[in-house]
């Protein structure tokens, strides 16, 4: 498994949860101005943002890309599944959608839960390690254009 940050310093996950944090504010708000209503948030593993549609409650990860813009973009949607020997992300998370914000392209990527499992298991995609020191962070990356079909994806 190749160590996709091994050469990029940048990564930091006290700087990085901050941003990741803006980033599930910033998909709130978009959410509540397309009718949904905010329960609540969530600091754990299980999910991120609690929001409900016509009185039915939904369960959201959101994900914060901020490293990717017009100047530096693999084409990637990268999708956590361990960390320090645990399992992490999608292999633990209680949620009904994944959600992926590009801020610097401008877009927002979701999907269910089920089907972006489902893809996963029917694909080989590649799998990355990275992250903080000793924090071996196992991540799938998903070439962005081969399946947008299977996205429902948002231009802001």
């Amino acid at each position: 498994m190749e160590n996709i940050f091994k050469d990029k310093g940048s990564y930091n996950f006290k700087k990085d949860i901050v941003v990741g944090e803006h980033g599930e504010e910033f998909i709130k708000e978009f959410m509540v101005n397309k009718g949904y209503e905010y329960i609540s948030d969530n600091k754990n593993k299980k999910y991120d943002l609690l929001m409900s549609y016509n009185d039915k409650e939904f369960k959201y990860e959101i994900k914060t890309d901020v490293y990717v813009s017009p100047d530096y973009d693999t084409g990637n949607i990268v999708v956590e599944f361990e960390s320090r020997g645990n399992p992490s992300g999608i292999s633990v998370t209680e949620a009904d959608y994944y959600v992926y914000f590009m801020p610097k392209l401008s877009e927002i990527w979701n999907i269910k839960m089920d089907k972006l499992k489902s893809l996963i298991r029917t694909n080989n995609f590649r799998e990355v390690s990275g992250g903080d020191d000793g924090s071996n962070t196992k991540m799938y990356l998903i070439k962005r254009n081969d399946y947008r079909k299977h996205f429902k994806v948002h231009k802001l």
